[in-house]
């Protein structure tokens, strides 16, 4: 019998795999993983090795087609039951003053229009089932000002909002949506910061650190397997929020 289905954006990055890892362990199997990507091929394939029967897609989620042929493949193996909308860009970085149109355009594309019209998707296909859930990788960015983060911040606030009206009018179709607001996390997106700059992060971080993508993994987990927990917004940001 075929199993259900979660599906994790992003998986070859850092909070990515850690998630994908610990639906797995959590789930006992349970689910099948679909882990997606779009330009690390040797980390996705590293990552399928090592969830049993997971199996990976390459896709561009920013284009219709790319998000068509991610839903395609999952459809092709079963049905999905866990969307995580965790692949996202922060780049470029821009002050408020020197925003360009393309910069716009590519985050937005990637972390707004992407989530937005993959809950649309793949929350039909829940919704027909009568069960799901997704779960939306924001970040602290979309509450806290940071020169240079002004589209990012953007995009990530209009994905919480997102998130929200998802969670109202898809609960009474027996589909949750939630999300996630991580604060800065050690992966491959925060080690070019310079160490100056680190140092003035850390110094607004409550627990004086940054923190692991397992920390966000835990939230991405509890999310999914909280049956009550619907248009939530968890920060994981060691109190850089407060």
């Amino acid at each position: 019998m075929p199993k259900d289905i979660a599906v994790v954006t992003g998986a070859s990055g850092g909070i990515g795999r850690a998630t994908a890892k610990l639906i797995h362990q959590k789930s006992e199997g349970g689910l099948r993983l679909a882990l997606h990507y779009n330009g690390n091929q040797a980390a996705a394939e590293a990552l399928r090795a090592e969830i049993p029967d997971s199996f990976i897609v390459r896709a561009d989620l920013s284009s219709e087609a790319g998000r068509k042929s991610l839903l395609d493949a999952v459809l092709a193996q079963g049905a999905p039951y866990v969307l995580v909308n965790n692949a996202g860009t922060d780049r470029p970085h821009e002050p408020a003053l020197m925003i360009q149109e393309t910069s716009f355009d590519s985050l937005v594309s990637v972390n707004l229009k992407g989530p937005a019209f993959l809950m649309r998707d793949f929350g039909k296909e829940m919704a027909s089932a009568g069960s799901g859930v997704i779960v939306n990788v924001s970040s602290i960015l979309a509450r806290k000002a940071l020169v240079g983060s002004a589209l990012y911040r953007a995009s990530k606030a209009a994905l919480e909002a997102l998130t929200l009206q998802f969670a109202f009018e898809l609960g009474p179709r027996g589909v949750r949506v939630n999300a996630v607001s991580p604060g800065f996390i050690e992966t491959a997106m925060t080690d070019g910061i310079a160490p100056e700059m680190r140092e003035k992060i850390m110094a607004q971080v409550a627990l004086g650190s940054f923190g692991a993508p397992e920390a966000v993994a835990q939230a991405v987990a509890h999310l999914i397997e909280n049956d009550f927990a619907n248009g939530t917004v968890i920060a994981v940001d060691g109190g850089m929020a407060l």
